[in-house]
């Protein structure tokens, strides 16, 4: 029997109207209400109105639903609210949906339906105690910046060299202030060495150079937070790595293989670092999350920093359009100061080409890596606080040292080609 069978599709139906009725159960010793037996019914009657697909008939069946809902209510006028009336509208519309093509948007609103009603106690604990008026305001600003202002932004390049791009430069300011939104509820909600942990992690996936901007902004209003914000900085940082070749793995295999040695490497150079600089001149219990980021919701810095990639950003334009693509390693460092994932996207385009080899591929996005931690620890000076941005540095000297060398020491080609057979074999 096919999936698309309507005999699923009522299945699905009944199972909604059977979960949405046990959340609306009546107590004992409470006013009547419509229960489990109630929604499996409407469940059902919307079931077949969606699979007729008879505009008549599924309005007639939907006025006696509502009808019925509406004379049992006014039969007992002593209920207040809602709530279970519009859930069994809610429960006909799904279980329709249920025999149509659209079936998967009916089972999992369905869900989505059920675990509000049944969480209702703990959501208007978290919306009434937990999120302050404060919290509430900081959330629409920053839902603002990625659904009112980003697509008003116009699409396309403009200026010299067509070097400045709204709408990317406005990923970085989203980027930031997303950062420190994390960052900030994984601190009131767990505990604060798991909740920097979680933030570095978050900061590596979206982007190293967002997080350890938004840390240096932690870190200069509160300077106590440095070494232990420097430890996460490093941590952050050398996930970067590995992010950077299962980027690459789905356009070149070869140089993601290629680059495992090298990047591997200075992955566990940078966590060590991360240690052991951040060992001594660390209070006991002090952690990064306890100078809370910034909330209210701070625009300014993350502006700031969107002016600094816009000038960035035409540099390694100007430096790609005068160098060429000859340049290949030139361009790479200049291209990497922002941000390593478009560069190492086009580095691997041109090893699945045959333009380039592996070898200076995973040299080129060693370079651009490094040229972008060369502007991230110019951006943690901005924290002005030496205990953090020395260490930020000493961590990255030891990283790229590390990755030199292994360089130098194994092949990246000559690796990624045995890796390649051992995988083909």
């Amino acid at each position: 029997m096919p999936v698309s069978s309507p005999v699923f599709g009522f299945a699905f139906a009944l199972a909604i109207g059977f979960l949405i009725g046990r959340t609306r159960e009546p107590a004992p010793h409470k006013p009547p209400r419509p229960g489990i037996r109630d929604f499996l019914i409407i469940a059902m009657l919307g079931g077949i109105a969606g699979h007729l697909a008879n505009v008549i008939v599924a309005l007639a069946l939907f006025a006696a639903v509502v009808g019925t809902i509406a004379m049992m209510r006014v039969h007992h006028p002593e209920r207040s609210g809602i709530t279970t009336e519009l859930a069994a509208i809610a429960t006909f519309v799904l279980a329709a949906l249920c025999l149509t093509d659209e079936r998967q948007y009916g089972v999992g609103l369905a869900i989505v339906l059920a675990i509000v009603l049944a969480e209702r106690d703990q959501i208007r604990r978290l919306v009434r105690e937990e999120i302050s008026d404060e919290e509430y305001i900081d959330t629409l600003a920053f839902l603002g910046l990625i659904f009112i202002i980003y697509p008003l932004l116009p699409a396309g390049s403009y200026g010299p060299l067509k070097s400045f791009n709204p709408r990317e430069i406005w990923i970085f300011v989203i980027l930031v202030s997303g950062v420190s939104y994390v960052g900030y509820f994984l601190t009131k909600y767990t505990s604060a060495a798991r909740a920097a942990l979680m933030t570095a992690i978050v900061g590596a996936i979206a982007s190293t150079t967002a997080y350890t901007t938004a840390l240096s902004r932690t870190v200069a209003e509160a300077p106590e937070s440095a070494v232990p914000a420097s430890r996460y900085a490093l941590i952050s940082n050398s996930v970067m790595f590995p992010r950077m070749l299962v980027i690459v793995a789905p356009i070149s295999p070869i140089l993601a293989l290629a680059g495992v040695p090298a990047f591997a490497a200075m992955t566990i150079a940078g966590i060590v670092a991360a240690i052991l600089l951040s060992r001594r001149g660390m209070p006991e219990g002090t952690h990064v999350s306890e100078s809370n980021f910034r909330n209210p919701f701070a625009i300014g810095p993350a502006l700031e920093f969107g002016v600094i990639v816009a000038l960035v950003t035409f540099f390694a334009r100007a430096g790609r359009y005068y160098l060429g693509e000859s340049g290949q390693l030139a361009v790479a460092a200049i291209s990497g100061l922002v941000d390593t994932s478009a560069i190492s996207l086009a580095l691997a385009s041109s090893v699945q080409l045959g333009n380039s080899t592996a070898t200076t591929a995973v040299i080129g996005m060693t370079l651009a890596a490094a040229a972008n931690a060369v502007f991230k620890a110019a951006a943690a000076e901005s924290s002005h606080a030496p205990a953090f941005y020395w260490r930020l540095a000493a961590g990255f000297v030891v990283m790229f040292v590390v990755g030199a060398i292994a360089l130098l020491l194994i092949d990246p080609g000559a690796f990624g080609a045995i890796a390649q057979h051992a995988l083909n074999s």
